[in-house]
């Protein structure tokens, strides 16, 4: 039998807070992932990603291990909105099953869509959380990494620029 273990969210509250934002900004990137080179990519411990369909939502499903995962968004646009604004719907399954679902407004703007979490409407604890940090962990290091880099390029440029007056 195994031992059941206390979930890190459920030990740690303030965790929980910071799902919607890791959610948003991981499906976000998967969205975007097979779009980018190999080299490029910062989410280099998913493998098979593909695109799905959970309980008539599109997702994209990707492995980690030996665990399968999926995340995806549903949109509910407001009557008289053109379908640039509505209730959009984030959810997250681990091995099918819906364990964490964030509600929102969306607008679609020019430069793509902006998203304003409102409320949690699914939260399961379970083994999927430490995956899903150590995910959300590394894509947000992999993002300052490649801001840190930028600006030191931008500044070494500056300073080209500033030399030669």
């Amino acid at each position: 039998m195994r031992k059941s273990t206390k979930s890190q969210i459920q030990a740690n509250p303030a965790l929980a807070r910071e799902f919607p934002e890791r959610l948003t900004e991981l499906e976000a990137e998967l969205r975007h992932h097979l779009a980018r080179k190999t080299a490029d990519r910062p989410l280099k411990a998913i493998h098979e990603l593909t695109e799905a369909e959970i309980a008539r939502t599109k997702v994209l499903q990707f492995t980690l291990g030996k665990h399968s995962y999926a995340a995806g968004h549903d949109d509910v646009t407001y009557s008289g909105s053109n379908h640039a604004r509505g209730v959009r719907h984030i959810r997250f399954y681990a091995e099918g099953k819906n364990v964490l679902d964030i509600e929102g407004d969306f607008e679609a703007q020019q430069f793509g869509s902006n998203f304003r979490f409102q409320n949690m409407d699914v939260y399961v604890p379970g083994d999927w959380e430490v995956h899903f940090l150590k995910l959300t962990d590394d894509l947000r290091n992999y993002a300052e990494k490649r801001k840190f880099a930028f600006k030191k390029k931008r500044d070494a440029e500056q300073a080209r620029l500033h030399r030669g007056r």
